[in-house]
């Protein structure tokens, strides 16, 4: 119970009970004294360790083909599944990731994450893809509305089905996500980030913005306050002729930043199509791995033998048919291809021959022919790219390394489920000519 103030006279009570009424003083900004600093409040917390805060926003940045998107959309998925992004500890959370460049080919390469890391086919993950395209720039901010509308109802079924919410939204790329905007306009810019910062505030999550570099890579492409004004930069840095790529943490306002993470991209095959023409297309995408795994990976295949996929495999059954058949030893360069020397090669036109022997379901034979010719084409690249065949007009051989499936192909007491690897075969040898003109004007080339 309050105590009653004495009352000398009414003008005092006047102004003491005038006092009281007049409600204490609210900052409109969050105010914390010092003395209040160490209540419990929300704090500072990472989404991923060191690297990105679980509020805010962020960029990852680089030019065309650099591996950005994958690079984000990785970052995605390890959030989404609650496992370290290269050796970091994230905070699980649901994933947004809006996708208005990549569009369904996001599909693949998220086939070809869950195929390299082994995703069970019943796992299921907080995760959502947006393939339609949004306008965070549009004065009427509808989109912006709508976005925000989605995001919060997949958080609210996160939560319910996973006990966590969504706490990442990526916007890939930024360029896509504001049409019409004049990317050196600093009034643009605003525009764009007031409504990125809206999508952070309603949703609750840390937005990641994809976007694109100046020519030397270095920097954000358009206005500088682009990158001032936003919470945490990554630029990605690759090396073409290595193919590793860096990524740099540019920027972070509350912690160290030029720390670098390395990675590479390999290729996965995550699904097949028959053409129109009866050959098969094999599609493939690619997943994100340290360099040291990828080192793993390259030894550990040199051990086990080449995989090839579905069409690479018959090619090659037909190319060994035809060598058991037709195949010549090539002592020196006088008998054959100096590439070839040590190898028993086939001639193009006996290749045919066998392979149109297999060929049931057409009875013409120049459509045979024409289906052999442009399956050959499609997927002789990458076996020629690896060492796995030679070819020099007209002859084709095979180079030597160990192919999973094709005890042949190993030393003898050796196969693809031993260890060891093939010593008893010759290294690479050159291509020549160039397959990109071995093919030039249909089925009835010569090799």
């Amino acid at each position: 119970m309050t105590v009653a103030p004495i009352i000398e006279s009414f003008e005092q009570f006047e102004t003491t009970t005038e006092k009281l009424l007049i409600p204490p003083f609210r900052s409109s900004f969050g105010a914390i004294e010092w003395k209040n600093r160490k209540r419990p409040r929300r704090r500072l917390q990472y989404l991923v360790e060191d690297w990105l805060t679980t509020a805010g926003v962020s960029i990852i940045g680089g030019r065309s083909s650099c591996g950005k998107s994958f690079l984000a959309l990785h970052l995605g998925l390890c959030v989404a599944r609650g496992v370290d992004f290269f050796g970091l500890t994230v905070r699980r959370c649901g994933v947004v990731y809006q996708a208005g460049e990549g569009g369904l080919g996001l599909l693949d390469r998220m086939e070809a994450y869950a195929q390299h890391f082994k995703l069970p086919e019943d796992e299921d993950i907080p995760f959502a893809m947006l393939p339609g395209k949004i306008d965070i720039f549009t004065k009427e901010k509808k989109d912006v509305g709508l976005f925000i509308e989605e995001v919060n109802d997949f958080s609210k079924k996160w939560q319910e089905q996973f006990g966590f919410a969504a706490g990442f939204v990526v916007i890939d790329t930024l360029k896509k996500a504001a049409p019409g905007i004049d990317e050196i306009s600093g009034k643009d810019n605003a525009v764009v980030l007031d409504n990125v910062a809206r999508i952070e505030r309603e949703t609750r999550c840390h937005v990641c913005l994809v976007h694109h570099t100046n020519a030397d890579g270095k920097k954000l492409r358009g206005h500088t306050s682009l990158r001032d004004d936003v919470d945490q930069v990554i630029l990605i840095e690759h090396d073409k002729e290595t193919g590793i790529r860096d990524a740099v943490l540019d920027k972070i306002k509350d912690g160290e930043d030029g720390r670098k993470i390395r990675f590479s991209l390999i290729a996965v095959p995550v699904r097949s199509e028959t053409m129109s023409d009866g050959t098969t297309k094999e599609f493939t995408s690619c997943a994100i791995v340290t360099v040291t795994e990828k080192e793993r990976l390259k030894k550990e295949q040199e051990r086990q033998g080449f995989t090839v996929n579905a069409t690479e495999r018959r090619m090659l059954m037909n190319l060994f048919d035809t060598v058991d058949r037709h195949g010549r030893f090539i002592a020196n360069d006088k008998e054959g291809p100096k590439a070839a020397i040590g190898k028993v090669v086939v001639d193009w036109k006996d290749y045919l021959a066998v392979a149109r022997e297999k060929i049931l379901d057409v009875d013409d034979q120049s459509q045979a022919t024409g289906r052999i010719t442009k399956e050959f084409k499609r997927y002789s690249d990458g076996l020629i790219k690896y060492g796995i065949i030679g070819v020099s007009k007209p002859y084709m051989w095979w180079a030597g390394k160990p192919i999973r499936g094709f005890s042949r192909t190993f030393p003898k007491n050796q196969n693809s489920e031993n260890s060891g690897t093939n010593t008893g075969q010759t290294p690479d040898n050159p291509i020549s000519p160039g397959m990109a003109d071995i093919f030039d004007s249909g089925g009835d080339i010569v090799l």
